[in-house]
């Protein structure tokens, strides 16, 4: 029981790592706008990997699961749909409120209604002990957050560059509604992934590999995201003429393999994170999207310092992320320590 409660936690790290990663190789990537990477990027991450594998290795899953229960395939779709939604208030927020403020309060309504969701929805059922602990890990989870996003505001100002140039005072209360819209948007992605454990589990009863089941989730859920996270992108492309810059210059194949990696690296996180929780038991869901993300946010951090973004900064923005990774490594141990059996 130990063990294998090691095992999930170990499997939903390594989620944490390739979701922290994922942005990485969107990095300097040239003549493309946010629009052109994030549509080649969805059409891997949310479509071509999740469809394409199931296909191959476990096609069971689309011919038998997901038409034998319709109706909770599609209300796993549409939790997906309002993930999508979350995506692109995430994105319109980020533009008026900046990258340290924006993914401070999203992270955090995300990570903290993402745990309590299946709880809420009923899905799992949990002591009161085990509840405690779980409200003092998260709780330490959002201090450090907040803190990173102190961080990155000073450490801003130390090196005298603004994150936006021009962000109007007049709504910064309607972005941060758009921000905390996106937050729990986005977050309803672990209520598809918890409401649709018996699609799991039929696709397990018909064969499919257990790395692979969480594709009956993960299929609707995510091509319901997919509208919102392809159409958004392929609007703004239509709307500026911009759809011939997808195949221009001489980089052109790279940057549409970079583009697929980053939505590899993200599938894959979402793919070991169903199988980590899974292992994890009925509890899962909540214990390993915190675990997970809190993963996440710590690679995001560790390839912030690889790739000079805090050069230059002052003493006090390097102390407040030292704190805020602290926290972060505490609130780790506490929801690991508190879901490993006694």
């Amino acid at each position: 029981m130990i063990s294998d409660s090691i095992n999930g936690v170990f499997v939903i790290a390594a989620g944490g790592v390739a979701n922290g990663s994922f942005p990485v190789p969107s990095k300097r990537i040239l003549i493309w706008q946010w629009e052109h990477i994030w549509l080649i990027y969805s059409a891997f991450a949310m479509a071509i990997l999740p469809i394409g594998l199931a296909l191959v290795f476990a096609p069971q899953i689309i011919r038998q699961t997901l038409i034998r229960d319709p109706h909770l395939t599609a209300q796993v779709g549409g939790c997906g749909l309002l993930f999508g939604a979350g995506s692109v208030l995430f994105g319109v927020s980020l533009a008026r409120l900046g990258i340290a403020i924006t993914n401070a309060l999203v992270s955090g309504i995300v990570v903290f209604l993402g745990s309590f969701w299946p709880i809420l929805v009923g899905g799992v059922q949990m002591d009161r002990r085990h509840l405690q602990w779980l409200i003092f890990g998260l709780t330490l989870l959002i201090l450090s957050l907040i803190l990173c996003a102190g961080a990155s505001v000073s450490r801003d100002r130390s090196q005298q560059n603004k994150l936006n140039e021009v962000r109007p005072s007049t709504g910064a209360f309607v972005a941060v509604l758009l921000a905390v819209l996106a937050g729990c948007l986005s977050s309803v992605l672990n209520v598809g992934f918890a409401s649709g454990a018996p699609l799991i589990a039929n696709a397990r009863t018909d064969g499919s590999p257990p790395l692979l089941a969480s594709l009956a989730v993960w299929i609707p859920a995510l091509f319901g995201g997919l509208i919102f996270n392809m159409g958004y992108p392929a609007y703004l492309i239509s709307l500026r003429g911009s759809w011939p810059v997808l195949f221009e210059g001489h980089h052109c194949v790279g940057r549409w393999c970079r583009s697929a990696l980053m939505g590899s690296m993200w599938f894959a996180a979402i793919l070991l994170y169903g199988f980590g929780a899974s292992i994890l038991g009925s509890a899962g869901s909540v214990y390993g999207w915190a675990l997970g993300i809190s993963v996440s946010i710590l690679t995001a951090n560790v390839w912030g310092v690889a790739g000079g973004e805090w050069n230059g900064a002052s003493f006090q923005p390097k102390l407040l992320m030292l704190l805020s990774t602290v926290l972060l490594i505490a609130s780790f141990g506490v929801l690991c320590l508190t879901r490993l059996p006694r």
